[in-house]
Formats: C-alpha cells, structure tokens, sequence
C-alpha cells in the first residue's frame, strides 16, 4: 500500500477500535485474550518489574495493568489511538509515548522487567528488518532475566485470498477483502463498512511470522524460549493452535 506507515492502522482504526475490540466489542473479529487475564499474567511474569507495551493504542491492555499497581509505559505511533488513551480515566498511571515501536524512542537501555505486544500488533511491523530491529531494541531495553512477550495468531498457509463478510445487521454490513503474499509473508486487506449513510474503508498491512521464526528472531538477539502457551492462561500450545503467547526471557 502507497503511503502506508508505522502511525497508519491506528490514525485510521481509533474511530472503532474500541467499539469492535473493546471488551464489549461489538463483533468478534478475532481470538484475543480478555484484558484481565492479561493483566494477571503480565503481573505474575513482570515480578513486580517495569513494564513496556509496544503498540500500546487506546489502552486496552495497559489499563487493568496499571491498575495492579505496575509501572508500565507505552509505546504507540499513532496520535490519534493516544489521544484516546488520554482521555480514559487511569491513563495518568501510564507513561505514555509516541514513536515506532520498530526502534521506541526516549528509553533507556536495560529499564524494563517485562515488554509485551498483544493481539497480533507485532505483524503491524510491515517488514523483517522492522521486526528485527524491533527485538533488537527489546534485547537492549530488558533487564537481565526480562521477559518478551508476543501475542499472535499462527499463520495458516490454507488460508485463501477473497472477499469474506464479517457481519450482517440490520443497517450494515462489515466485511473483509484479503489479498496474501506468502513469499513476503504479507496480508494487505480492507475491512469494508457498508451502511446506508455510505461506506467506509479501513485498509491493513500485516507481516505475519510463524512462531518458528519468531523463536529464529529472538534468539539471533540473545532472548531464549521460556514458554509458548495456546492464550493467556496456560492452555497446552498444540499443532492445532490457531494463536499463541509465546515467552522469551534474556540471559543474566
């Protein structure tokens, strides 16, 4: 996509972020892992710790967090997700910044306990070398013995391009149209409202990784496997997982 960037999903996306993924979303678009139990896992792994979340949008996840009594910052691209996030009571509990989770700015090296990415935003990352760097800076900004967390869904190669609806209602239809590059490992889509005051596009761009290459990626910047769990509270990660949340700790 022309002039798609690291800011664009969410300058595009705040407008229903909240309405379609908010804990009362309105239409399941994805497997997700409900914000507190997130935020009882994230507490139980962070050891009390610092906490940084790398695509932090309009808080979903850093909310309940700061509310268990952690210091956690995020990082997010966009300013109109951050506003968001401004305007939601407890939001003075995070640090909030804005930069490229690619490379975050303004953070200093070895800060942080524990530094997460929740439900697929790190596919948000449009290429390999963004995603490289990304880890990189994770390596440089965990403390000894910090973790990484990555929240997403395992690629299917049986997936096929097309248009899909999403949902029907009375007065609109929501709906999908995908187009996947498995040599770049890229899914370019249009999530498409129709409703009779007229239609609204919401394009994506993801770079999807499969959780054997993430396991590449990490370790290539000195961050091991810990765990791989199926969601958020400890299922068995199988064959037949459609997502995963995957652990990497970094050496003393």
């Amino acid at each position: 996509m022309e002039k798609y960037g690291p800011e664009t999903y969410g300058d595009l996306f705040a407008c229903v972020y909240d309405d379609w993924y908010g804990e009362d979303g309105n239409v399941a678009l994805s497997i997700m892992g409900n914000p507190d139990a997130v935020a009882e896992k994230i507490f139980s792994l962070a050891d009390g710790g610092s906490v940084l979340e790398l695509g932090v949008g309009s808080g979903r996840l850093a909310l309940p967090i700061a509310k268990k009594g952690l210091d956690i910052t995020g990082v997010d691209a966009s300013d109109a997700m951050l506003d968001l996030l401004r305007a939601k009571p407890g939001s003075e509990a995070i640090r909030i910044i804005k930069g490229d989770m690619a490379d975050p700015p303004g953070l200093e090296p070895e800060t942080f306990s524990l530094i997460f990415v929740g439900f697929n935003t790190f596919f948000n990352l449009t290429s390999q070398k963004d995603q490289e760097s990304c880890i990189a800076a994770v390596e440089r900004l965990l403390k000894p013995e910090g973790r990484f967390i990555i929240e997403a869904f395992v690629p299917d190669p049986k997936t096929h391009d097309g248009f899909s609806i999403r949902s029907i209602e009375i007065d609109r239809i929501l709906a999908d149209a995908v187009l996947t590059d498995e040599e770049e490992q890229t899914i370019t889509g249009q999530r498409i409202e129709m409703t009779s005051s007229g239609n609204r596009l919401f394009p994506y761009l993801l770079r999807y990784v499969y959780p054997s290459q993430l396991d590449d990626m990490t370790s290539a910047a000195n961050l091991s496997l810990e765990h791989r769990w199926e969601n958020w509270l400890d299922s068995p990660y199988t064959e037949e997982s459609t997502v995963h949340v995957s652990v990497w700790k970094k050496p003393v």
